[in-house]
């Protein structure tokens, strides 16, 4: 048995597939504790995970319901400004739970924490990574929100101006704190951010090759699987709402809408997005955890819920039109519907290019998002023979594997604790 630290950072899709690892490493047997914002502790424990708070609900909030957080520019700026900040309460958890010689680390990327203990306490982490964009290359290079580059553009030239990006925007919002609770700890200071952030030891990445093919520049030690399936989740139940099913069953089937958890940004999206549907005399579902003040008048055009595990509703649904979070993406793409995204920050527009080249759908930016332009592509991807045959294939090629099996089977496999080389003390290099 190992006593197994689970630390995740990041909103409802970030964190989901961490619940469902650690519950089922608790079903093996193994001694499990996840950490996290204290807004996921309910659905942890429904799911039979101790749970320990790394940011109150109130934190949690300032940071990612922050309007400026879903903005392309801005929501990195603040992502990264905060994140030092939590680096401290996730090595405070893993140094407080640590036995040594018992102890693995499951991380998601953004847990910095993670890594400084495992120059510390020579725990050994496995990370966990959702997302290709966490995966930098210069054979082909991530679509990054802050930097809209043209699809023409060589990758090698792609590749410097974003390594540029990351030099002169991202490093300079972590460095100096992270370096700063480093000196506490004695550790020397980073001086390659990229490099210090490469994992040592063993990595799941969660996402398939035909999404995302590998890269001859990624790390040995990663190991690609399926996409997860985590969204149950995130339910209270593990049946619909009735009401809910019967407006599945009612009728022609529906558009979906959702635009994930974001609280700002996205009042204007979900009118467009009705109204485009009104426009197409099709039905719609929208499911939104936020007020609907921005849809006044349009209550009678849509079944609203706050919250249905997409598993269970987009094979009952015709398209799909959302944000581009990678869980749903992959759960459109295994159901076997279109994609309309409209992306708003981080790996969104990432995910929506790729969406694109798998012929599964079609983007719009926020700006050019109403509900004229919205009908337009949706009748186009909905009547798309070409489309349909694209999502056809997307679908049966997603869940050949269980990816929370098979990172689980990783973890006990690669992240039994060995021994670690003793952290060097003198200046970093890396």
């Amino acid at each position: 048995m190992m006593r197994v630290l689970v630390v995740s950072i990041g909103t409802y899709g970030d964190v989901l597939p961490f619940i469902a690892m650690a519950a089922e490493l608790g079903r093996r047997g193994h001694e499990v504790t996840l950490a996290s914002a204290e807004t996921f502790e309910a659905p942890a424990r429904r799911a039979g995970v101790p749970f320990e708070p790394l940011m109150s609900t109130a934190e949690y909030a300032g940071l990612f319901d922050h309007p400026d957080f879903w903005r392309p520019w801005l929501g990195p700026q603040r992502l990264f400004s905060a994140l030092p900040e939590l680096a401290r309460p996730t090595y405070e958890f893993i140094a407080r739970n640590h036995q040594p010689g018992e102890t693995v680390v499951v991380a998601s990327a953004l847990a910095f924490g993670a890594r400084v203990a495992e120059e510390i306490l020579r725990v050994p982490v496995v990370w966990a990574h959702l997302t290709p964009i966490l995966l930098p290359s210069r054979h082909e290079p991530p679509r990054l929100p802050f930097l809209p580059l043209p699809r023409w553009l060589p990758p090698v030239i792609k590749w410097k101006l974003q390594t540029g990006a990351y030099k002169f925007a991202i490093a300079p919002r972590l460095r100096p704190k992270l370096n700063a609770f480093r000196a506490e700890l004695g550790l020397p200071p980073i001086e390659n951010l990229r490099k210090w952030w490469r994992p040592r030891r063993r990595m799941a990445l969660l996402f398939p090759d035909w999404f995302a093919a590998p890269q001859p520049d990624w790390p040995e030690q990663a190991r690609q699987l399926d996409f997860p399936r985590a969204d149950l989740f995130g339910a209270r139940s593990e049946r619909l709402d009735p009401a809910l099913q019967a407006f599945l069953s009612a009728g022609e089937k529906p558009i979906a809408i959702t635009f994930g958890s974001a609280r700002f940004g996205s009042d204007k999206l979900y009118r467009a997005a009705i109204e485009a549907c009104v426009r197409l005399g099709r039905r719609c579902l929208v499911l939104s955890q936020q007020p609907m003040e921005a849809v006044e008048g349009l209550e009678h055009a849509a079944f609203f819920t706050e919250y249905a595990p997409l598993s269970q509703v987009l094979p009952n649904c015709a398209a799909l039109v959302h944000h581009g979070g990678v869980g749903t993406v992959s759960l459109a793409l295994a159901a076997g519907v279109p994609q309309l995204i409209a992306p708003m920050a981080f790996d969104q527009f990432d995910h929506a290019a790729r969406v694109r080249r798998l012929g599964c759908g079609a983007s719009l930016s926020r700006r050019r998002f109403g509900a004229r332009s919205a009908a337009s592509v949706l009748a186009r991807i909905l009547d798309s023979p070409e489309v349909a045959a694209s999502c056809a294939a997307a679908a049966a090629r997603s869940g050949r594997g269980d990816a929370i099996i098979d990172a689980c089977d990783l973890i006990e496999r690669e992240g039994t604790p060995r021994s670690m080389a003793a952290p060097a003390r003198r200046r970093s290099s890396v």
